[in-house]
This record gives C-alpha cells, sequence and structure tokens, in this order.
C-alpha cells in the first residue's frame, strides 16, 4: 500500500468511523477499524502521529459546528498514512496540508451536513439537496488533499533538484561566471558581496562543492582558484512524445505543428542573452512542484480544459487556471480548440541538462555528449496508484504509441537538424 488519506467523524450512534478514504479501494476493513479507534483515543484537538506494524500515520484532529450534533459540534480527524516511516520535513509539510484542511472545512458553514449521507432517508428534501452536494465536495476535497500530499511528499527527480538549486538567482550567476573559466577565491567574493549583500557567500561554495559543481584548486600557500566542473542548462526541445501520443488525431496535428516550428524557429534566432534569461525562467518553472506537475502530465498527453471546473472545486480550479495561463505566456503550452473543446498541450518540452565546461571540453580528446536529467513520469507512478488524479482523468491513456507519420517525422527531423544553434552567430 502506497499513501492513503481518509477523513473520519464520530458518528453520534456508532462511535468513530471513517467517512472517506482515497485512491478508494486501498484502506481494507482491519485498518479502518485502526483509524477508527486511533480517533477514539483522542482527546485534544491537533496533529499527532501513530504507528503500528509496518504503517505510519499523521493525524489532524478538529471539530467545525453544527447544527444536527450533539454539543453541536462535528468531530473529525484527517489521517495521511504511509508504508514507511518519513523523514522531519515530511512531517511538518503534512501538518501543513492538514491545518489547510480543517479550515477549509471550518470556513463552510453547511459542510457538516456531508456527514449525514447515510441517513439521507431521515431528512426532508431540501436538506437532502445539500447533504449531497457537501458530500460530493467534502469528497473533492480529501482527493485534492491527497494529491496535495502526494506533491509534497514524493521523492524528487533529478531535473527538480537542479532546478531547485538553479532556480536561486546568486546559484545561476556564479555558475554562469565560472563558465568562462576559473575564478579566484578572493576575487568572486568579492563579486559576490557587491551583488548578493544578504547571502552567505561561503554557505553557497559548500553547497557548490557539496552538489560537485565546483572544484577549490590551492595554488601555493595562498592562491585559491575555483573551477567549474559542469555545465547546467535548461532549454526547449520539441514535444515529441506528445506528437506521438496525440498520433491518431490528425486534425489536431495539423492545428499543433505549425504553432511548434513558428516557435522554434524563432527560438533559433535568440541571442546569447536571451537564451539565459530563458534558462533561468525555465529552471523557476521545473523547481515550482504545481508548474511541475503539469508539465509532467502534459508530457504524457492532453488536457481537456472545458472539462476542469467539473473535476476540481472553485479553489483548484482558479489556482490550476494560474499556472496554465503563466505556462502559456512562457510558451510552455499551447491552447488549441479542436471539435468544439479546449485542449491543453505542450508547445515545448523542458530539459535539464549537464556537461563538462566549455574551456575544459577543448582539453578533451573526444567532444563528450550532455547528460539529460531524469525526468517525473507520472506513468510509473500510476501503477503504484489505484486511481489517476481526478483531475486528469479524462487524459486518455495509450498503451502503446503509433508508428510516427511521414509528416511528423520530417517535422521533428527538421527541428532536430536547427535545434543546435550556431554560435558563431552570436
Amino acid at each position: 500500500m502506497n499513501t492513503v488519506v481518509t477523513l473520519s467523524y464520530f458518528h453520534r450512534k456508532i462511535g468513530p468511523l471513517v467517512f472517506y478514504s482515497y485512491p478508494e479501494g486501498m484502506l481494507d476493513e482491519n485498518l479502518s477499524v485502526r483509524i477508527a479507534n486511533i480517533m477514539d483515543q483522542t482527546l485534544y484537538e491537533g496533529f499527532f502521529t501513530h504507528s503500528f506494524e509496518d504503517m505510519y500515520s499523521m493525524n489532524y484532529y478538529f471539530e467545525i459546528p453544527s447544527e444536527w450534533a450533539r454539543g453541536n459540534k462535528e468531530m473529525l480527524m484527517v489521517s495521511i498514512i504511509f508504508d514507511k516511516q518519513t523523514p522531519p520535513e515530511i512531517e511538518q509539510n503534512v501538518l501543513t496540508l492538514c491545518n489547510e484542511f480543517s479550515e477549509r472545512l471550518q470556513s463552510n458553514e453547511m459542510i457538516y451536513t456531508a456527514f449525514y449521507i447515510n441517513d439521507l432517508n431521515n431528512f426532508e428534501e431540501e436538506d437532502q439537496e445539500k447533504i449531497i452536494s457537501n458530500d460530493s465536495l467534502i469528497k473533492l476535497w480529501v482527493k485534492e488533499l491527497y494529491w496535495a500530499t502526494i506533491e509534497d511528499t514524493r521523492e524528487k527527480t533529478e531535473e527538480e533538484k537542479i532546478a531547485n538549486l538553479l532556480n536561486k538567482k546568486h546559484i545561476f550567476l556564479i555558475l554562469e561566471k565560472l563558465s568562462k573559466g576559473p575564478l579566484s577565491l578572493d576575487g568572486l567574493k568579492e563579486w559576490f558581496e557587491e551583488y548578493f549583500p544578504d547571502i552567505d557567500f561561503q554557505k553557497t561554495i559548500d553547497i557548490l562543492i557539496e552538489k560537485q559543481f565546483i572544484f577549490i584548486n590551492q595554488i601555493g600557500l595562498v592562491e585559491k582558484y575555483i573551477l567549474l566542473l559542469k555545465e547546467v542548462n535548461a532549454e526547449r526541445i520539441p514535444p515529441e512524445s506528445v506528437i506521438l501520443f496525440i498520433d491518431e488525431m490528425p486534425d489536431l496535428i495539423d492545428i499543433l505543428l505549425p504553432k511548434v516550428q513558428e516557435y522554434f524557429s524563432k527560438y533559433e534566432q535568440m541571442s546569447e542573452e536571451e537564451i539565459k534569461k530563458d534558462s533561468f525562467t525555465l529552471f523557476q518553472i521545473m523547481a515550482d512542484p504545481k508548474k511541475y506537475n503539469v508539465l509532467s502530465e502534459l508530457r504524457n498527453g492532453l488536457i481537456p480544459r472545458d472539462k476542469l471546473p467539473k473535476l476540481v472545486s472553485k479553489k483548484t480550479l482558479d489556482s490550476l487556471n494560474k499556472i496554465i495561463d503563466y505556462l502559456k505566456e512562457y510558451n510552455v503550452i499551447e491552447e488549441i480548440k479542436y471539435e468544439d473543446e479546449r485542449y491543453i498541450v505542450l508547445k515545448t518540452n523542458l530539459q535539464i541538462s549537464t556537461a563538462f565546461p566549455e574551456y575544459l571540453r577543448k582539453l578533451l580528446p573526444k567532444e563528450s555528449k550532455p547528460v539529460i536529467a531524469n525526468t517525473y513520469n507520472p506513468r510509473k507512478a500510476d501503477k503504484r496508484m489505484v486511481e489517476v488524479a481526478e483531475i486528469f482523468k479524462d487524459v486518455r491513456d495509450k498503451g502503446e504509441l503509433k508508428p510516427k507519420q511521414p509528416k511528423i517525422s520530417t517535422f521533428l527531423e527538421d527541428l532536430s537538424s536547427s535545434s543546435k544553434k550556431d554560435t558563431s552567430k552570436k
């Protein structure tokens, strides 16, 4: 079993019960009883952890106002269950998510009606409508809590880890400065403290040494020089996997390909300064968990935008729309209208690569190829999850990719041949 989120409540006749768990079908009866027992032993509101056998739960007990419950309050407990022990920073992230979840319920005056869904026939028609509506809403919120938990607790990919470092301006500029050749430690420190007086220089250098980006070489007893060990670049590449994924929709491809080709024609003409600025923007995108998750989903298909309001709450939809608009503004995605529906699809895929610095490559007998950072593939994660994220449930999941159509193959070959920039023009 992987991560499971449960919401329990105190039934006025039976006692503590698990109201809903997600992913659905993952919580067996034995574990459900154990979670209910944990709630039964809880006396005070707040966050606490519990372990049993090989399971670890983080729990948050809280109360919400209710016109129907004894004492005019519903007693609730949200639990996030892991199948392995988690580090302290994960616990802090989960506490924050649980706090936000409880505040969300407490801010809705009628949400308590959801907990009477099993007694629906005992209520008038008007109340039944409230119960059904809030039952759907609270289950949606539990699903959103689950995906927020996965987002905050899953192991980061290699490219995310690199992006989380390079999206910091001072780190990005240090590596850029060192890419031109070795610098004296004192000289670099003087430059750094002039432009970043509030950031600890030595701590920054220690991080870069630990991550094996730089090396300090001492010459004699006094002089120290810093050498860059590897260049790191964030760049755009054609979204080949997406084009293949929608191969069976030729009309949509006819709309997408010209837009992709038009963008890369301009991308190839960007100046060195524009490329650096764009690279820093790409690091920022990949360092943002929410933007990265959208990017990861789009790497495997498209998102039907018109269906999103039916799949997520308004709060989540507003946040998702902001991300989509941001990625559109920076030409990462394209919105396409196809058969009276709007689809979000990748216009440019993003890639992080590492390579020897240019001044070191000149010393090598053969030109070394850049190493591409590993990316997050949600399909691999899906094998360990019972359900795909509700927000993307309408995205088709193809088992096999069809052979390239000739026009796609030609298009990608043309892009590939022109993707290596002619540095002599810059």
